[in-house]
């Protein structure tokens, strides 16, 4: 505390140190000129940094690119709206694959009869009517990798008639022929619908 005159000086220390130079920064080292500190607001932002007042161009890809979007939704649309078709489809040829082969295995248990007289006409018209139920199933068929399927079943059906034909015919049916035939049937079938390989 010095004193000088009526004038009372009071010298402490500073309780904030100077600031370090700043050195290699466009200020001289030992420079304790303050810099200006800019805060940016919406209102003092540079004009390259500021949102334009009018509305931006529409980008010359827009409109291309809902019309793909529209082409890809309907291309989309149109697939799973197949896919669901032909599963109902392919389940209306399955009943009607299995039809087939309850027509079949019918016609087996009637005429693979041991010791019962063979009736000729009894069996051609059988064998008519099993022959316009492939003609029809394979006529109708919308789902056309069944089609050669069901033309196999028909001509396993016109080779088991024939056998079936001329074991009747000279009395040669056994109880083990029918069920063999039954079961060949059976696993035929099975393959036809997928459930075996």
């Amino acid at each position: 505390m010095r004193s000088r005159g009526h004038t009372v000086e009071l010298t402490r220390p500073n309780p904030h140190p100077p600031p370090l130079p700043y050195e290699g920064r466009g200020d001289p080292a030992g420079s304790r000129q303050a810099m200006p500190l800019h805060v940016l607001t919406r209102g003092t932002e540079p004009a390259q940094d500021r949102e334009p007042n009018t509305p931006r161009p529409m980008n010359r890809n827009t409109p291309k690119n809902f019309i793909v979007r529209n082409v890809f939704l309907c291309a989309a649309a149109i697939l799973i709206t197949s896919c669901g078709t032909a599963t109902f489809t392919k389940t209306g040829s399955d009943a009607t694959i299995e039809s087939l082969r309850n027509f079949e295995l019918a016609f087996i248990d009637e005429f693979a009869v041991p010791g019962k007289k063979f009736n000729a006409a009894a069996f051609n018209a059988k064998v008519n009517e099993g022959n316009a139920k492939f003609q029809q199933a394979i006529a109708d068929e919308k789902f056309t990798a069944r089609r050669p399927v069901l033309v196999d079943l028909k001509g396993q059906f016109d080779a088991d008639a024939a056998h079936l034909r001329s074991k009747a015919s000279r009395g040669k049916i056994t109880p083990a022929l029918a069920t063999e035939m039954k079961k060949d049937v059976n696993k035929i079938y099975d393959h036809a619908l997928g459930r075996q390989t």
